[in-house]
């Protein structure tokens, strides 16, 4: 939501100062004005109270226009952020700040941006928590985090607690265990075809049908775990709050600048920042930060269905639309560019080279209904 929040403003310098500046209750209404834009309750919507209504329409951001839905980041984003480190990092800023002067005096600016990140990131209390997801049952926000992180993708975060203990929380039952392995593989099916893009001769190991079959089976396994809008709002709390966490280290933020941790990158702030509260960020960090986005918007079209048959599969590998193409389904656009930053960083981050097949993996076909007699 803070990424499309800061686009909405029209981007840019200005814009990101309008939103770390915000205040935090302006913030909380404008992701109430986002879940109820989404509606993730239909068909069965609850009734649209007036107050509730009117509380979040009184918000700063109120008359923003709304992105299209879902208008917040799939949570592998929260997930590519939350790997830096960064969530733990800030929370020793804050307690820092919070608790003396050992990092200084902190400018207006810094004590706003405090307010507005213990209440995004930590769970302060607001007078609306409906889209939050923590509460008495569950109050620990990274422990949400991480089950729907583990749920969704099978995988845990690449470190613990700040501490480095390992991070106590509740592993599901049902999870998707083996997304990272389908993902990989289609990962490096898509590389083969991007190599052999401008090959018109013999030799092109293009396998458009294994792409869509392997497309298939993400985009059913990533919706077999959305049933009923399962885990819409833990999606929503987890993407503002790394959102968050982008945004503060995205450029020279007040924060950063009173901690003295000015740089060209947001890899290198959060450096420089948990040298100063003693707490390493991954040190594959600057590549989780650079296909944060890219990651987002190859999930959101894998798990939308845009690759319907072996004839779409370009869509996940070529830069612009071929010629002489039948429609293509709403919202889908080619994302070539997108996949290969997905490859070159993930490789980077994980050690694994996408290049090289991987040990392959069944692909089993989504179920389909019988056809009607």
């Amino acid at each position: 939501m803070i990424t499309q929040l800061v686009q909405q403003l029209g981007g840019g310098p200005a814009a990101e100062a309008q939103v770390i500046t915000a205040d935090p209750l302006d913030l909380v209404w404008r992701m109430e004005q986002v879940l109820d834009a989404a509606n993730p309750w239909a068909p069965n919507p609850p009734p649209a109270g007036p107050a509730r209504v009117a509380l979040f329409n009184d918000g700063a951001f109120s008359g923003v226009p709304m992105p299209s839905q879902p208008a917040w980041d799939h949570l592998i984003y929260a997930y590519a952020i939350e790997n830096t480190r960064g969530a733990q990092i800030l929370a020793r800023v804050v307690r820092a700040f919070r608790g003396g002067e050992g990092l200084g005096i902190p400018s207006v600016a810094t004590q706003r941006w405090l307010d507005a990140t213990e209440a995004l990131l930590f769970g302060a209390q607001n007078p609306v928590a409906a889209w939050l997801s923590t509460s008495g049952v569950r109050p620990d926000a990274e422990a949400v985090r991480r089950n729907a992180y583990y749920r969704m993708f099978g995988m845990d975060l690449a470190h613990g607690t700040e501490t480095n203990a390992p991070y106590p929380y509740e592993k599901a039952e049902a999870s998707n265990r083996t997304f990272v392995a389908l993902l990989e593989e289609l990962l490096y099916e898509l590389w083969r075809a991007i190599e052999n893009v401008r090959n018109l001769v013999a030799g092109n190991t293009t396998d458009d049908d294994r792409i869509y079959r392997l497309a298939e089976q993400l985009g059913f396994m990533l919706r077999s775990r959305r049933q009923n809008a399962l885990l819409s709002r833990e999606e929503l709390a987890a993407t503002t709050a790394m959102g968050w966490v982008e945004l503060t280290l995205g450029s020279n933020t007040p924060v950063v600048v009173d901690l003295r941790a000015q740089a060209t990158s947001a890899a290198d702030r959060l450096r420089v920042i948990g040298e100063r509260v003693g707490l390493p960020p991954h040190s594959r960090a600057n590549s989780f930060f650079a296909m944060a986005q890219e990651l987002s918007l190859v999930l959101r079209a894998l798990e939308a269905g845009w690759v319907t048959d072996s004839g779409r599969a370009w869509l996940l590998y070529q830069s612009t639309v071929p010629p002489a193409l039948p429609p293509l389904p709403p919202g889908a656009v080619p994302l070539g560019t997108e996949v290969r930053r997905v490859i070159t960083e993930w490789a980077a981050a994980s050690g694994r080279n996408l290049k090289e097949r991987p040990t392959p993996v069944q692909v089993v076909a989504a179920p389909r209904p019988l056809p009607k007699r």
